[in-house]
């Protein structure tokens, strides 16, 4: 997370959790900043009270760049978090007006700040580690370029280049954790799919799906979800599987716990269709066995393939329109839609 903090009060803001409960004390970087430049001495009592304030909202300051000018500064921040004591890497900055009158230079202190964003929301671990602490010793060389007296200071020019370093990286090490946390949603999805198909088979009145096997039902979810999974699986292993690392961890999760059931629905589709007859093409097995083994290997392949589930529907359209005589079915229509 960045700051761009702005002079203000320091004394500390009392914040309210609820109605009824006590207040608490917070302070943010721009409070720190202030208490920092009308600190008198390194012990000062009114500094080290709003750093205690500070680090226990927003972590320990691991490190930190107190430029000349008043109301600048930069800190690296970790915290603990989570039962397990993850590691949370944050950076907070304030530029004051370091920056007015170079307007190179406040695209490229935008754009850190951007990237700042990113890395802490974004990464985790070791990757947000290193990201954040580059992000930190680059901010660090330009505000100290910014705060120099002496002539011939360092162009923007080569802040951009570490700084599309730290982004190349930044975007590979997003999109591994992207694809983490999609496969922890999809494992999720497709552990809780597998322990609600059992369920909704019995649930299935043989009244409202007259001739339905619970068995065949559960069996087609079950199916489906495992050819979705497999599909995302063998596309990761061979690297052609890509997800919005940017839009967040909730939005990526549930995009990954929604994939099981999209191949259950399917596999799904293709059961009733067949039933229904509406795939006159397709010649299901004579026998419980047979007609199990082949729903279920069909159910496979459709949740597999979305190919093979825009056929499905393509044909099942098809059996279910008019008969138009010697016109034959109507052309295929060409799908825009992407791959999820």
């Amino acid at each position: 997370m960045t700051d761009f903090a702005v002079p203000m009060p320091f004394a500390g803001r009392d914040r309210t959790d609820a109605p009824g409960r006590g207040r608490r004390q917070t302070a943010s970087f721009g409070d720190l900043v202030r208490a920092k430049c009308e600190a008198k001495g390194d012990a000062d009592p009114q500094y080290e009270r709003i750093r205690r304030l500070f680090e226990a909202e927003h972590g320990k300051i691991v490190d930190d760049y107190w430029p000349d000018r008043e109301h600048t500064g930069i800190a690296l921040c970790c915290k603990k978090k989570g039962r397990w004591g993850r590691e949370h890497w944050s950076l907070h900055r304030s530029m004051g007006d370091l920056a007015a009158g170079r307007p190179a230079f406040s695209s490229l202190l935008l754009h850190t700040a951007r990237e700042s964003v990113r890395a802490s929301n974004v990464l985790c671990g070791m990757t947000q580690r290193i990201a954040v602490a580059n992000l930190f010793a680059l901010n660090r060389d330009i505000m100290a370029s910014l705060d120099s007296k002496k002539p011939g200071r360092t162009a923007p020019a080569a802040f951009q280049r570490n700084l599309r370093d730290i982004n190349r990286y930044a975007g590979e090490a997003g999109a591994r954790q992207a694809q983490v946390i999609y496969l922890k949603g999809l494992v999720i999805g497709l552990l809780a799919l597998v322990a609600l198909a059992p369920l909704a088979g019995l649930l299935l009145p043989p009244a409202a799906v007259p001739g339905s096997d619970a068995s065949l039902f559960a069996g087609c979810l079950v199916a489906g979800a495992f050819g979705a999974t497999m599909s995302v699986l063998i596309r990761m292993s061979g690297g052609k599987f890509d997800v919005n690392h940017e839009v967040g961890r909730g939005y990526v999760t549930n995009l990954g716990f929604a994939r099981p059931y999209i191949g259950a629905i399917f596999a799904l589709l293709l059961y009733f269709a067949s039933e229904g007859g509406l795939l006159h093409q397709v010649q299901v097995p004579d026998g419980s066995q047979g007609k199990f083994a082949f729903f279920v290997a069909a159910g496979f392949l459709i949740g597999f393939s979305e190919r093979f589930a825009k056929e499905i529907v393509r044909t099942a359209e098809s059996g279910a329109g008019p008969d138009t005589g010697a016109g034959g079915d109507d052309p295929p229509v060409k799908s825009t839609a992407k791959k999820p």
